[in-house]
């Protein structure tokens, strides 16, 4: 096993918009949408005319490998969500590779998983096998209390006990592509947090016009309006002008919640500049909200789902065209389904935050 803030460019006009409080209007969770211990393994096949030559980076042999993780995963009887956790654990340990080496912090760690020569994971020939050496992975993750929920990098690391235990957050979104292109029709709609297939629609808490901070106990670390892009980062004629604020939690990775009540009309995950985030309309029609950089796979909820404020949204992350994890939020006058930019005007969040009591 291996040892081992910027903003999303938008629109140069710029409009502040006051913002009607809805009040009084009592709604109570309606369902809840299926979770990822609910979502069947799909089969996994990398044969026949449907197969594909590669899923990004990844082909041939690699994909191979894949797929016997992720039959390994329905052979236990286990959710489409372990074999995510399989999947992404072997890419981070071997980018899908049997290798027949370690490296310095771990020299006996061979096959898929990286796995050591202690005992606990079989002999050399059980460690170099796919289809061994994967389920003797899902059967420790078995013996992991709670693993289903926990952030899929924190499962994985309890597993194979790798130094940081984000290390494999950067692989869930191939995983994800992986395990959707080998699992065929059942997998096409399976999101990264492994959750089946499933339209949004579900209301959650009571919806009464407050406003809350989106990340509880973070900073705000950058403001709207004019600044140089920063080093590392995407530049451009647009990237000289912040569009949003964002905030960062010190210390640790904060729970991004929704700031009020509103609608879900666009989930992204790991997509261009904005990484993985989630977007909603005000109950007014009067606004639209984007929170942008979101940990890959860290989504709760689904487009079409109605979400009072403070309801967890995600985790705080470092996706897409950032420097570092924090929470970038953008505010759009009007109820846009998917605001990009430069197409749509932002307006300063600030001065609402501040009027409403957030900031």
């Amino acid at each position: 096993m291996n040892k081992s803030s910027v903003g999303a460019v938008a629109a140069v006009t710029v409009f502040l918009l006051p913002i009607a409080i809805l009040l009084g209007i009592p709604v109570f969770l309606g369902g809840s949408p299926a979770t990822a211990a609910d979502c069947k393994a799909p089969s996994a096949s990398v044969s026949g005319s449907k197969t594909p030559g590669a899923v990004g980076a990844f082909s041939g042999v690699q994909l191979e490998n894949a797929a016997a993780i992720m039959k390994a995963a329905k052979a236990l009887a286990l959710p489409a969500s372990a074999q995510l956790l399989g999947v992404q654990a072997a890419i981070g340990e071997s980018t899908l590779r049997v290798i027949d080496h370690g490296d310095g912090a771990g020299p006996d760690s061979r096959g898929l998983f990286q796995q050591r020569a202690n005992g606990a994971w079989g002999s050399y020939k059980d460690r170099m096998d796919p289809t061994i050496s994967a389920t003797n992975f899902f059967k420790a993750l078995q013996n992991l209390p709670g693993w289903e929920d926990l952030e899929p990098s924190v499962a994985i690391h309890r597993v194979q006990r790798n130094d940081n235990p984000n290390h494999y957050a950067q692989f869930r979104g191939p995983a994800t592509e992986i395990v959707k292109a080998l699992g065929g029709e059942a997998a096409s709609g399976i999101d990264a947090s492994g959750a089946c297939p499933a339209a949004g629609g579900s209301v959650v808490g009571q919806l009464a016009g407050k406003w809350v901070h989106p990340m509880d106990g973070a900073i705000m670390t950058s403001g709207y309006g004019p600044r140089p892009a920063p080093a590392g980062t995407a530049g451009g004629v647009l990237a000289n002008f912040h569009y949003g604020i964002d905030f960062a939690m010190p210390g640790r990775a904060g729970t991004i919640v929704a700031v009020t009540d509103m609608k879900i009309v666009k989930v992204r995950n790991l997509e261009g500049l904005f990484g993985t985030g989630v977007t909603g309309q005000t109950m007014d029609g009067k606004l639209t909200i984007g929170m942008y950089h979101l940990e890959a796979g860290s989504v709760k909820v689904k487009e079409g789902d109605v979400v009072s404020a403070g309801t967890p949204l995600g985790t705080e992350g470092a996706t897409g065209n950032v420097t570092g994890r924090h929470l970038h939020m953008e505010f759009f006058p009007g109820a846009l389904p998917n605001p990009m930019v430069p197409t749509n005007a932002t307006t300063n969040p600030g001065p609402i935050l501040k009027e409403k009591g957030v900031l």
